[in-house]
């Protein structure tokens, strides 16, 4: 849809487009980069990467989703229910795994990187939840 003044969903497009992307480059980073390069950057111990892979291959997916979902001329419950739940429960994994302590080993450029991604996940969490009212549903 082309930005209008009355775009109800101006603002929950912006979040989309956000997450989106942010969805699509972190997910890239842990599809395709080199494990060599990974294991040093993250401060991981050598070990198997398939678990990181597959969590690459899902924030891939999702952030494509969020990308098709900014442009639709209408948001639907779907869409709103995916974007909270998919941005909700990867900000309560960093939420948890700051709190015991897990992210310790990580570099400073990849608690850096953590941060913004937790901030990122916390308002595409936040933001579709205004639209869940009846005034805004088909």
């Amino acid at each position: 849809m082309a930005y209008t003044l009355s775009d109800p969903f101006r603002s929950l497009r912006v979040v989309l487009r956000l997450c989106g992307t942010a969805g699509l480059a972190t997910g890239a980073f842990f599809l395709f980069w080199p494990p060599l390069s990974l294991i040093e950057w993250m401060g991981l111990g050598v070990g198997p990467l398939w678990p990181l892979r597959l969590a690459g291959a899902g924030l891939l997916t999702l952030g494509l989703f969020y990308l098709l979902a900014s442009g639709e001329r209408t948001i639907g419950l779907s869409a709103l229910a995916t974007c909270a739940l998919g941005n909700g429960l990867p900000a309560v994994l960093v939420v948890a795994a700051y709190l015991q302590r897990e992210m310790a080993a990580f570099s400073w450029p990849a608690q850096t990187v953590m941060l913004i991604l937790f901030v990122i996940w916390l308002i595409g969490a936040i933001a579709p939840l205004r639209f869940l009212r009846a005034p805004y549903q088909d």
